[in-house]
């Protein structure tokens, strides 16, 4: 009982640093600066370094982040707000591209908190406010609002040379009404199932939604393809402690490999488990010839046999064809001359008999 309480405590501590970085930097301190967050009379619980705010509709709420300088030069600091989404390895992530958030997330983080500081100047060890003024919806939402804040060094107008930065500071912000549990999700959709090519490899996609204000956390998923006329098992999958972010879709990827994927019908099987709840999926698809052409000439992963070895192996071939029928011609006539010497040497023993 003692190492399944452990095993728990660990899971859950791990997915509350994943969920919501504090700091995220080079492994080694050059970016010039630090953040922090300066916490409210707002903040659930105290003891979070993020933001874990309760609001009241319609309320605003003024939020600040310290940033301090670690050096004399001057420092230019961006600052900007990212929505949860869930990532393509069933991670929660973070983005400011509005496409990748799904259909039933309404008034999602970046739309409901204003930089009011978008860019800011440190130096000489010195230290400045980022600030920040949040609008909850004017009516009450369920569950929670999830995103975080983005300070990057500002090199719009320096020579950053050919490759920029990429590193920077992130503080995590969740906003609740009520302060409920929030990593409970109990509903799982599967929208859709279909193959196309992703970052050059051949892919079965199938894509889940987490249509919830909450996280669906510790998320195990196991997927069967089959092939519906032969009832041939094509690729099955399995992974563990997926988490889900709010209002959320993703698309679970089964990757094909380097061999042709084949047109035909296909049945896609999911089965899924989180503490709260299980389901099962069953999705038909197609891939046309069109399709499964396409895929397989221009995937960057396939399996290319050389000139040179298509050539050898026909020329090998056809030496082993005719070797081999030569062979079995001489055999041939070589067991009908043995059997012209048996029987001549049979009629000569008959007539020595006489």
């Amino acid at each position: 009982m003692k190492t399944n309480k452990f095993i728990y405590l660990a899971l859950f501590v791990s997915l509350f640093l994943f969920l919501f970085p504090v700091q995220s930097m080079a492994e080694d301190d050059n970016l010039g600066y630090s953040v922090s967050a300066i916490l409210n009379g707002k903040q659930i619980d105290p003891e979070k370094s993020y933001f874990y705010i309760q609001t009241t509709p319609g309320e605003q709420q003024e939020l600040a982040v310290t940033i301090k300088s670690t050096k004399e030069a001057p420092v230019n600091v961006k600052v900007s707000v990212q929505d949860a989404f869930t990532g393509n390895k069933g991670t929660v992530e973070y983005t400011s591209d509005k496409e990748l958030l799904d259909s039933t997330l309404t008034n999602p983080m970046s739309s409901i908190l204003k930089v009011e500081t978008p860019k800011v100047t440190v130096e000489n060890f010195g230290a400045t406010e980022a600030k920040f003024t949040l609008t909850p919806p004017s009516e009450s939402y369920q569950g929670v609002k999830m995103g975080t804040l983005v300070f990057e060094v500002d090199d719009s107008e320096e020579d950053a040379g050919p490759v920029g930065t990429e590193f920077s500071y992130r503080i995590g912000i969740l906003t609740s009404e009520t302060g409920e549990e929030y990593e409970n999700s109990q509903t799982l959709n599967l929208l859709d199932a279909k193959s196309m090519l992703l970052r050059g490899k051949k892919m079965i996609l199938a894509t889940l939604q987490n249509p919830e204000p909450k996280v669906l956390s510790r998320l195990a998923i196991t997927a069967e393809l089959k092939n519906k006329e032969t009832g041939k098992v094509m690729k099955k999958e399995q992974v563990e402690n997926y988490a889900l972010a709010p209002n959320s879709k993703f698309d679970f990827e089964m990757d094909w490999g380097t061999s042709n994927i084949p047109a035909g019908k296909y049945v896609l099987k999911m089965v899924a488990k989180s503490p709260y709840n299980d389901w099962q999926f069953e999705k038909e698809f197609t891939i046309t010839g069109e399709q499964a052409k396409s895929m397989n000439d221009q995937s960057a992963f396939k399996i290319i046999t050389p000139t040179w070895i298509k050539g050898a192996t026909i020329l090998c071939l056809s030496l082993t064809i005719g070797v081999t029928g030569t062979l079995l011609v001489r055999r041939k006539k070589m067991e009908a001359e043995w059997e012209r010497r048996r029987k001549r040497r049979k009629r000569k023993k008959k007539k020595e008999g006489k």
